[in-house]
């Protein structure tokens, strides 16, 4: 029942979180004992028409009914001049500054509807944590709302566990928070992590290092030195390959075609490089690539497309819903060899692995 009211009333549960705050040289357990069922009865009580008091007030009575000493230590006045002595005289002077700003007549509003929402900044906070490992780690994905991580269900349920340690730390009961009475380094850690969740976000619309094209440095210089050493996969006049679609001497489109270097060896195309984009939408449409029985074959072209708007990748199971693909030319001008025609058929050279049959993938 106090469930459906905290989630009926967000202001409930930020003045419950206020009186904590008051409560906060209490100890746990005891602190526990005093705001057990508070968020349940504060509701009944606004339903009722009754306004909420003074958080301050109400964690003073709380104190007075359990026989419990006032708050030992209060908001002391912080000295804003001169230079920061230690790291946590800089916090404390950050603080005060922010809480002397935000108590503002002029903003107090602006910020009494804030704290009233950070809840949804718990929630945000852990979704940028997941999503930071999405982009990282899942390869060339569209950002979404349920991180996808590859391996379905995965994002979901980390999504979920880091959302229940975000609520955890943002009630104080998993990390020390803020406050001139908390550990520095936990303050410091807390204040970075919640910077960098505001921040980051504000990256995702800038490629990463991994996705970043030749045209995006130029054409001379340093940085495309560095591009051209480490980039990975085909390129053509310094661009990348997303797929190959090859056409006989008539010029007609072969359907399926695998290729390999001077050497033999396939001449693939990663499979994070072959993601294409929706013009429209934005969406990602990766690459199907044809088998050998269980085996994905990226030198055989061209790749079959499949839209997945939550990103991921061309599973087995997802390839039954592929597109065939559609070549870029419907024909080619037909084309002679450049050496003489064999008076017998030419036996083919001997790769150095040999090539198996390969099925499409649509």
């Amino acid at each position: 029942m106090s469930t459906d009211h905290t989630l009926a009333r967000p202001e409930v549960t930020a003045f419950v979180e206020e009186v904590r705050r008051h409560l906060a040289d209490l100890d746990e357990e005891t602190r526990d004992d005093l705001l057990g069922g508070l968020e349940a009865d504060l509701a009944d009580q606004l339903a009722d028409g009754t306004p909420l008091a003074d958080p301050a007030a109400y964690a003073a009575e709380l104190r007075a009914a359990a026989g419990l000493p006032e708050r030992v230590r209060r908001r002391r006045r912080i000295d804003t001049s001169g230079w920061p002595r230690t790291p946590g005289d800089a916090l404390d002077r950050g603080r005060a500054l922010f809480l002397d700003r935000a108590t503002d007549p002029r903003i107090r509003p602006a910020w009494d509807l804030l704290v009233t929402l950070r809840p949804v900044w718990w929630v945000a906070r852990a979704w940028v944590a997941v999503t930071l490992v999405d982009v990282v780690a899942g390869g060339w994905e569209a950002v979404s709302v349920i991180p996808t991580l590859v391996v379905p269900g995965l994002g979901a349920l980390l999504l979920l566990v880091a959302v229940v340690l975000s609520v955890l730390i943002g009630t104080g009961r998993l990390w020390p928070g803020s406050g001139p009475d908390r550990p520095v380094a936990g303050r410091a850690i807390l204040l970075a992590a919640n910077t960098a969740a505001a921040l980051l976000p504000l990256t995702w619309s800038v490629p990463w290092p991994a996705y970043l094209s030749y045209d995006q440095f130029g054409d001379d210089g340093y940085a495309q030195g560095w591009d051209d050493a480490t980039r990975q996969g085909l390129l053509n006049h310094g661009n990348l390959v997303t797929d190959i679609f090859a056409y006989d001497d008539a010029g007609r489109p072969i359907p399926l075609v695998q290729l390999v270097d001077q050497d033999g060896r396939p001449l693939d195309i990663p499979l994070a490089d072959a993601i294409q984009w929706d013009d429209r939408t934005g969406t990602p449409i990766v690459a199907c690539p044809a088998r050998n029985g269980d085996a994905p074959v990226r030198n055989a072209f061209p790749f079959a497309r499949l839209e997945l708007a939550s990103g991921g990748r061309c599973t087995p199971e997802r390839a039954a819903g592929a597109q065939a693909p559609a070549f870029p030319l419907a024909t080619l001008p037909p084309v002679t060899p450049a050496w003489p025609a064999p008076a017998e058929p030419v036996t083919p050279v001997e790769p150095v692995t040999p090539v198996e049959p390969v099925t499409p993938a649509e």
